[in-house]
């Protein structure tokens, strides 16, 4: 695995997290609208397919919002699992967010700063 690999793994997840945090928020937006219809974001299992293909593979990934199914007058819209979703999103952003933090210090100091 290159060294840079890691690095564009965690970038790419990072966009991938930050798009599922603008769908959450969109769907809190919206979850009072007449046929309420979600929105998600799924990109991990992409992610895994295009890094086990190497660098090329995860710099030309995409992700896209994907429409999930839509409520209807009286369906139960669970605000609070949006909002759980929400919290784990920011979790996990801001803990690959340290980790990409440590590796470049670990390399600053390695290298001199370099």
């Amino acid at each position: 695995m290159s060294q840079v690999l890691p690095i564009m793994i965690a970038a790419k997840a990072l966009d991938g997290l930050s798009m599922r945090m603008t769908a959450i928020a969109q769907n809190l937006a919206n979850v009072n609208s007449p046929r309420f219809q979600p929105v998600k974001v799924d990109f991990e299992a992409a992610l895994s397919r295009a890094a086990a293909q190497g660098p090329e593979a995860v710099k030309s990934l995409t992700f896209d919002f994907v429409a999930d199914k839509a409520f209807g007058p009286g369906d139960d819209r669970r605000i609070d699992l949006q909002i759980a979703d929400a919290a784990a999103t920011a979790s996990k952003y801001m803990s690959l967010v340290d980790l990409i933090g440590r590796r470049m210090a670990i390399h600053q100091a390695l290298t001199g700063g370099r």
